[in-house]
């Protein structure tokens, strides 16, 4: 069982903080690096392509052949970059897997030298006068417009895509993370090469070490690379609204056989409210498993929907629902789920629904340190709350949570977007 002893934070340097997961149950180490920028339409798109750029080649190993080469030396360590969001932020990754130091056949210490390539390629990219490696960038501007088509063609997340645009206009939140195909082909490797200055300066960055190392030595690499740098770390708070003022409805239009429509909620709770654990429990009771509301009333007796499901964003305070429905059942489906949430206001919601969900949500929260990636994943997203707690400790607040106060999470919410992506018209 974790506990937090385990867990040591310390801050290396303005808006860097380094924080050591002792965990020997994996047979590998886990360093992640994750900078938390603005998210803005301007740098999305510049963002986004960073952290796969750095993973290509660095300095000492100018090209993806010869960076691979390097790994599969090191036991075939992995080093690789990802492009996020959490709340209205921008979280760019680079993390890197190696073999724990107990199975190395010399005793030769991969952790260390796993941080040294990383800082590497971190803070000595492949860059001559100001700008990426050519083909380096290019081939993930590449990447990114492809990403950019995969939205379009996957219809679910093409629609949440429009929704968010919508739903947060005017907010950070609905950029998105990927920049639009527009601002993605007009960057240029400078262009990119400057966002990722602007990234070691300004954005907060989370270091999370996961495994059974000693990581003195690894966190003095990184205090030593950032305290070189002039730091000016942005505040990391992702705007609240805390209800809707009026309902905003929206029709796309596309050749799509299976409509798609997804509701929006202000949940009038956001993190660090202590009264996260009930709306999160309301949300799943009324959509987030497969013995919910919605997907027992909804989906399997009245068959409305191909699926329908709720969504709550702690950092953020929304929920959203999604459902695919055919095109005549768009009215009837919307009507049905708002009855279900205006059915649990009145309290009518049993006690084998709170057990089976609370159960459920624990299940989700104990699993989801079986890895070191989750591992890296919760404890991060704690830090980025402004929390300490380990799965065990938020499974008892779910714990604790009573019918009445889900009945006054769920109370709270309020509609703010009807958004709906369904098929032309015949034309003759």
């Amino acid at each position: 069982m974790f506990i937090l002893e385990q867990l040591k934070r310390v801050q290396i340097a303005d808006g860097v903080y380094f924080n050591t997961i002792y965990d020997d149950r994996f047979k590998t180490n886990r360093i992640a690096v994750t900078m938390l920028g603005e998210l803005s339409e301007e740098t999305a798109a510049a963002n986004a392509v960073v952290p796969s750029i750095l993973t290509r080649s660095c300095k000492a190993y100018p090209t993806y052949e010869q960076l691979s080469r390097k790994l599969d030396y090191m036991y075939g360590t992995t080093i690789s970059g990802m492009n996020g969001q959490m709340g209205d932020f921008q979280a760019m990754t680079i993390f890197a897997v190696g073999i724990d130091d107990r199975y190395t056949l010399d005793g030769k210490s991969i952790s260390e030298e796993t941080a040294d390539l990383l800082c590497g390629i971190i803070f000595e990219p492949n860059a001559e006068n100001g700008e990426f490696n050519q083909e380096d960038f290019s081939q993930e501007q590449r990447q990114l417009l492809d990403a950019l088509d995969g939205q379009f063609n996957d219809k679910r997340a093409y629609s949440m895509k429009n929704f968010r645009e919508i739903m947060f206009k005017g907010e950070k939140y609905g950029i998105n993370k990927y920049g639009t195909k527009e601002t993605v082909r007009a960057l240029t490797a400078k262009k990119a090469f400057d966002a990722y200055l602007e990234m070691l300066k300004k954005a907060r960055v989370e270091i999370m070490c996961i495994g059974s190392g000693n990581t003195d030595k690894v966190c003095g690499m990184f205090k030593e690379r950032f305290g070189k740098i002039e730091r000016m770390p942005i505040e990391t708070k992702t705007l609240i609204i805390p209800r809707a003022e009026e309902i905003k409805e929206h029709t796309d239009k596309l050749d799509v056989a299976q409509s798609k429509m997804i509701l929006g909620f202000r949940a009038d709770c956001a993190d660090p409210d202590d009264k996260v654990p009930q709306t999160r429990l309301a949300c799943a009771i009324l959509g987030g498993t497969a013995h919910s509301k919605l997907f027992n009333n909804v989906r399997e007796k009245l068959s409305l929907c191909y699926y329908c499901m709720s969504a709550y964003d702690a950092v953020k305070g929304v929920i959203t629902i999604e459902s695919g429905v055919q095109k005549e059942n768009i009215e009837k489906a919307k009507n049905a789920i708002l009855n279900e949430i205006e059915e649990m206001k009145k309290g009518n919601i049993s006690d084998e629904e709170i057990e089976s969900t609370k159960m459920s949500l624990v299940n989700g929260y104990m699993s989801s340190v079986d890895s070191s990636a989750g591992t890296q994943l919760w404890y991060l997203g704690q830090m980025l709350k402004g929390k300490k707690r380990t799965p065990q400790q938020a499974a008892d607040e779910i714990n604790a949570v009573t019918k009445e106060q889900v009945i006054e999470a769920i109370g709270k919410i309020t509609l703010d977007t009807v958004y709906v992506l369904t098929g032309k018209e015949d034309e003759e």
